[in-house]
């Protein structure tokens, strides 16, 4: 196994015993938004509705597991953030170079 390889998985063991505060310390970035502070689909819907006097019916599915951020994605308490946009070059180059040089690469 190459040294690299192997330093990778000593990391990856490593930050899995660490607790969540413990493992924040390690953060490149103090700011940090939980994702428990991002809606559902169908949470944001359901403040919406309520509002409008209309509710949501139904439960589970892709609306209980789907949440829609607007924003700066680096600054999500998220294990990995994956650029979906590798197909263009382009568009995968300039995501990816946003993304390392606001969150870093480990």
């Amino acid at each position: 196994m190459s040294k690299k390889k192997k330093d990778w998985k000593t990391e990856k063991e490593r930050l899995l015993r660490l607790d969540r505060e413990e493992r924040r310390k390690e953060y490149r970035r103090q700011e940090f938004i939980c994702l428990d502070k991002v809606l559902t689909w169908r949470e944001e819907n359901t403040s919406n509705d309520k509002e409008e006097g209309k509710e949501l019916t139904g439960g589970g599915g892709l609306s209980d597991k789907v949440s829609l951020y607007k924003g700066d994605i680096t600054i999500l308490e998220v294990d990995a953030i994956v650029n979906a946009g590798a197909n263009l070059v382009c568009t995968a180059n300039l995501v990816m170079n946003t993304i390392k040089n606001l969150r870093g690469l480990k």
